[in-house]
């Protein structure tokens, strides 16, 4: 199998905030990264809060297309001007790691679901070239898919959308321009909209693609298509289920029952089957 070319310059900096001020270090974080994407070469850069990896530890990673870039961007008046702003936030010196890595998405999807009025349906239509248009124009978008209701089985309209990074799909989650226009299309709902978000798949759900020590890693798209296969009829079946035994049933209860069963039934059931299906696709 050939390897992918390591050929992306990447610096991994750690630091520690200094304590009760956690805030104000992350805003400060954010700050860099958001300086570091203006920058010539500038390929990818991500903020990483700590976690059970680096426990205490906040990351920040900056991917440029040349050593140059990356050296100059390190070297830059613009990063030490804020550097020196932050020194009071660190609690101790940071530690830097320069390698060469090779670019791998982490696909990230998310799952939009709601009921439309029965004659919208030109209205959703305008939206839906709308949302893709703009989608189209954000950072790390890799494609959308709209399921439409099916009578007597899915009363729902879904959209499934995915990014590379998690990052990448905040930014729209968080952004104005999905806020106008979702005011465009909430008129004509009826009932809540519901999102989930599949995040950091080879994190969380690695177990289902554990690989042999002769065989290649599975690529972090491919455990994101396979998941969403398996996800998507089922959070659409509990859904309906749900409606038709328990059509009262409070919303955190219901939102709880549902993925107990759910995840459930991926562990144990949709998965192991699957991954068995697919495994020579997943493996080339």
């Amino acid at each position: 199998m050939p390897i992918e070319p390591r050929n992306v310059p990447t610096v991994v900096v750690s630091r520690r905030a200094e304590p009760g001020r956690e805030a104000e270090f992350e805003t400060w974080m954010q700050r860099l990264h958001t300086a570091a994407q203006t920058a010539p070469g500038h390929v990818r850069s991500d903020v990483r809060a700590p976690n059970e990896h680096h426990p205490g530890e906040w990351m920040i990673v900056y991917q440029f297309d040349s050593v140059e870039y990356l050296d100059e961007w390190l070297d830059s008046s613009v990063r030490n001007e804020l550097i020196d702003e932050g020194q009071d936030l660190v609690a101790s010196e940071p530690r830097e790691q320069i390698v060469a890595m090779s670019i791998e998405p982490e696909p990230v999807t998310a799952v939009a679901s709601f009921r439309l009025e029965s004659d919208s349906g030109e209205r959703f239509a305008r939206f839906d070239q709308d949302v893709r248009a703009a989608l189209a124009g954000f950072d790390g978008y890799l494609g959308s898919r709209v399921y439409e209701p099916v009578p007597g089985v899915q009363d729902d309209t879904v959209i499934a959308f995915s990014f590379d990074s998690r990052a990448h799909l905040d930014a729209w989650l968080e952004s104005p321009e999905r806020a106008a226009l979702l005011a465009t299309i909430d008129p004509v709902l009826e009932g809540e909209r519901v999102i989930n978000v599949v995040d950091d798949i080879g994190a969380s759900f690695g177990g289902w693609f554990g690989n042999e020590p002769d065989q290649p890693p599975v690529k972090r798209w491919k455990q994101a298509t396979i998941i969403l296969v398996a996800l998507f009829p089922t959070s659409l079946s509990l859904s309906v289920l749900r409606g038709w035994l328990l059509p009262d049933l409070p919303l955190v209860a219901s939102v709880l029952g549902s993925n107990i069963v759910g995840i459930a039934l991926l562990t144990w059931l949709l998965m192991p089957y699957l991954t068995r299906l697919f495994d020579r696709w997943l493996r080339r």
